[in-house]
């Protein structure tokens, strides 16, 4: 399952906090400023690919926090544009190894 959010740029430090604890490291969410990914707004954006029983556990840790789950067409094209991104490392470093 993938899911992705948003959050402000004020609550940052709030949310590295909690990204920075064990749960959050083995899942391995990548963070990026809303802009660089494309998205018209202010913030940041979180990309997080699992099973579908760690993303439960995921949204009810997030749902107490600042972070906002982003749905429909914006959804979709975060969602594509972290997928670009992850493409284009992995043809990257297959060029190097290749």
């Amino acid at each position: 399952m993938e899911l992705v959010y948003i959050y402000p740029m004020d609550k940052s430090k709030d949310m590295q906090k909690m990204l920075d604890e064990e749960f959050w490291k083995r899942l391995g969410p990548t963070v990026r400023d809303c802009k660089a990914m494309g998205l018209d707004k202010d913030g940041m954006c979180i990309y997080i690919k699992v099973k579908d029983e760690l993303a439960a556990e995921a949204k009810k840790l997030l749902a107490d926090t600042a972070a906002e789950e982003l749905k429909g067409e914006e959804g979709e094209a975060l969602l594509k544009a972290f997928r670009d991104e992850a493409d284009a490392a992995e043809a990257g470093i297959g060029a190097m190894f290749g």
